[in-house]
């Protein structure tokens, strides 16, 4: 949970700083949204799956 926070805080940060003063170069700006969106998606996206997975392996050992 604390790393996927983490993951938001740092991707959220970099989005503003490239939205802020972006790069002349459009390979550069779109690198680095890229990197930004990745950051933020998986930090929202990992506890979701987590908890999917963690709740469908507890199923199969209550049920056994």
């Amino acid at each position: 949970m604390v790393l996927s926070l983490v993951a938001v805080a740092l991707g959220g940060l970099a989005l503003v700083s490239t939205l802020s003063k972006p790069s002349l170069d459009s390979i550069i700006l779109a690198r680095d949204l890229a990197i930004s969106a990745t950051a933020v998606a998986t930090g929202i996206v990992a506890p979701l799956l987590h908890r999917k997975f963690t709740e469908d392996s507890e199923e199969k050992v209550s049920n056994n």
